[in-house]
């Protein structure tokens, strides 16, 4: 805050839910959300509805009130709904003596957002937005050992149901040449009810899917797979999981094999990306560029043949349809998708604390896919896995 000249802060929301700056400050879930103040030289405060207070008051800010506290009821009966708000947010703000440049976060319709800031600039409140990375991006970044520690659990649980995964598929029934689970055709929609049921043991949700794709559809690194197409020996198959628990917190890891025995094309893709992958964990560490860790694995896919987005970047393609079409990883913790971000564009070095997603692939049209993806901790002398997730390519 202070070297962005910030003097204070105001992150705000109906809930935490799907609110990560909020719920980062906060650390806990608050179905209501709140309004949390912090200047730039006093501890913070926060505001929630009478219903939250006690669950707020276990998470990480000490300074808790409700609204009730601060005369929200007698400004809603005196200004309306869309008065109260923001002469409630001003009175705190004059009480904490905040003055100067006010930085406003959190996830919030936009519509009444701009409401807000413009009647709090009315009221003679300095509230402008922060350009990326804000203030709040790059603390969360780098995780805590809190942190660590429940990224780490959600990893272990996402391992759990990737394994018992892997052995549904090993004891399917073969019948006249077709697989069979549960007395069923095995088929992508099957499986994924599988998947679903052990995410529910596990107490994760998948608010975004999951990733089931066989054949040509896993040459497309976002298409989940076909409910209806069935699941068949020697074709490829990528399954990308990436859940969320209770607390907010997500993990993303991605396994591709095949049932039975690999082709050589498929075995090709399979021990390129694997190589690329590994070349990376070994280099990973404090100090290492984003954009060093994508050439690096660029460098690995180039020298067996395979184009990369590389050749996007240095003018010899437009666009590219096959070989490693997209960045080499991301951020994760209370997104499944935020900084930093292991990509050509990103000149900025990792730092001791991030997680990051490392998901070199190679993708071809018409026939199929193969990416492999870890979540990884990254420390001052390297990085390491938070989950220990097998690596099996041919299942039989």
């Amino acid at each position: 805050m202070e070297r962005k000249g910030i003097q204070g802060m105001i992150i705000l929301g109906d809930t935490t839910l799907a609110n990560p700056d909020l719920a980062y400050v906060v650390g806990r879930n608050l179905a209501r959300g709140g309004i949390y103040f912090r200047r730039l030289d006093c501890k913070p405060l926060l505001l929630t509805s009478l219903l939250d207070v006690e669950n707020a008051k276990e998470g990480r800010v000490r300074h808790v009130h409700t609204f009730t506290d601060y005369g929200f009821e007698k400004l809603l009966l005196e200004h309306g709904q869309a008065e109260a708000y923001p002469r409630l947010i001003h009175a705190v703000l004059t009480q904490l003596g905040m003055e100067g440049k006010v930085t406003i976060a959190g996830r919030n319709d936009l519509a009444w957002g701009t409401h807000l800031v413009n009647r709090l600039r009315t009221l003679g409140v300095d509230v402008f937005g922060e350009s990326s990375p804000t203030v709040l991006e790059v603390a969360r970044a780098t995780k805590s050992a809190d942190e660590l520690h429940e990224i780490r659990a959600v990893g272990n649980k996402t391992s759990r149901i990737v394994h018992r995964v892997l052995d549904k598929l090993v004891s399917m029934k073969r019948k006249r040449g077709r697989l069979f689970l549960g007395g069923e055709v095995a088929t992508v929609g099957n499986v994924k009810r599988f998947i679903s049921m052990q995410l529910a043991i596990e107490g994760l949700t998948a608010p975004e899917g999951t990733i089931f794709a066989i054949g040509p559809s896993s040459a497309d690194p976002h298409n989940n797979g076909i409910p209806s197409a069935e699941i068949k020996e020697r074709k490829l198959i990528v399954f990308d999981i990436f859940p969320q628990s209770e607390s907010g917190y997500w993990f993303d890891l991605t396994r591709t094999f095949v049932i039975g025995s690999a082709d050589k094309q498929a075995r090709t893709f399979f021990d390129v990306v694997l190589g690329a992958q590994e070349a990376v964990l070994t280099t990973l560490r404090n100090g290492l560029r984003g954009q060093s860790a994508m050439s690096e694995a660029c460098d690995v896919i180039e020298r067996h043949g395979f184009r990369t987005v590389r050749d996007i970047y240095d003018g010899k393609a437009k666009k590219i349809s096959s070989g490693f079409i997209h960045s080499l990883g991301h951020g994760v913790g209370l997104t499944i998708g935020e900084r930093p971000y292991l990509s050509l564009q990103n000149p900025d070095p990792l730092k001791t604390g991030n997680v990051v997603t490392v998901e070199p692939g190679v993708y071809l049209p018409k026939f199929g896919g193969v990416r492999i993806e870890d979540t990884v901790h990254i420390t001052r002398d390297g990085c390491e896995p938070l989950s220990n997730t097998r690596k099996e390519f041919e299942l039989s």
